[in-house]
């Protein structure tokens, strides 16, 4: 659509006049489109270009690729995968298993669960004390010393995958 040359408002095409300023429209033969410039052609720099091939009387090592060349998305070399260092804040599973296994709630303490850490604390602190006592309770003392040493060790598993999805503590 043609521009008023006087106001610059649009108007149809095949109108003589503007209806914003009253001003006579003047027919611009229109040029057609150019393409964009093509970009410069700039010499390679050099060092930065991969190799043609190996020097003569070397061959490339066996399931190795070509220098310049990424392998395929998925196969990493052993011990090179899409591995991450640990985040800042991650909890080690092993270390929550430990504590719990020294005295149980330590682990939930390590992992940042307050409330469960002293509810197991106190509860096996009593099946201690009632272990002394009467030697019928170490049958619910064992298995209970061994699930938080289970719990210590998932949770600090999922406080990491948690941590590492989102970027914050779950808790």
């Amino acid at each position: 659509m043609p521009f008023c040359s006087s106001c610059g408002s649009q108007v149809a095409e095949g109108i003589a006049f503007c209806p914003s300023c009253g001003a006579p429209i003047q027919n611009v033969a229109q040029a057609p489109p150019q393409a964009p410039p093509a970009a410069p052609a700039y010499p390679a720099q050099p060092g930065y270009a991969p190799p043609a091939q190996y020097p003569p009387g070397y061959a490339a090592p066996p399931g190795q690729y070509p220098p310049g060349y990424a392998p395929p998305p998925g196969q990493y070399p052993p011990g090179y995968g899409p591995a991450y260092g640990p985040m800042p804040g991650e909890k080690s599973p092993a270390v929550a298993l430990i504590l719990s296994l020294l005295l149980n709630g330590l682990g939930q303490f390590y992992n940042g669960e307050a409330s469960k850490g002293v509810i197991f604390l106190i509860v096996h602190i009593l099946l201690i004390v009632l272990t002394f006592l009467t030697l019928f309770t170490c049958i619910i003392l064992i298995p209970f010393w061994i699930y938080g040493m289970y719990d210590a060790y998932t949770r600090a598993d999922v406080y990491n995958r948690t941590l590492r999805a989102t970027g914050r503590p779950p808790w």
